[in-house]
């Protein structure tokens, strides 16, 4: 059967688009972080602190829920620095070199997720 725009999904379809909204939105929520980090190493930035903690909080639930395994301890990681950053208005530059090399192992966890589930037709 071919589904209509206004027909209803199933289930499965729909949490089949969920997942592809998951995936196709981890390029922009890299570049979040990069962007607010980015900010931060030239100084704190009340704001960045906050899009840094909010988008490393939000990815690491959101990996957590879609057996995104691979992705949570970087994720976590991130959103430890970010919580601490905002919640005490100052940081340390060492722990912007320690962002950077977490945001690094989050983009090769998001490497190896989508090898995984490029394999599995279901995913």
């Amino acid at each position: 059967m071919i589904s209509s725009p206004d027909a209803e999904q199933s289930p499965d379809q729909l949490l089949a688009e969920v997942h592809r909204e998951f995936r196709a939105g981890l390029a922009d929520r890299v570049e979040t972080l990069r962007s607010a980090l980015a900010r931060l190493a030239g100084g704190y930035d009340r704001a960045a602190a906050d899009a840094f903690y909010r988008t490393a909080h939000t990815l690491k639930g959101t990996a957590a829920s879609f057996e995104a395994d691979e992705l949570v301890e970087p994720a976590a990681a991130l959103t430890d620095l970010g919580l601490r950053w905002f919640e005490g208005g100052a940081l340390d530059p060492p722990e912007v070199d320690a962002a950077l090399r977490q945001l690094e192992r989050l983009v090769e966890a998001i490497k190896s997720y989508r090898e995984r589930v490029e394999g599995d037709a279901g995913g």
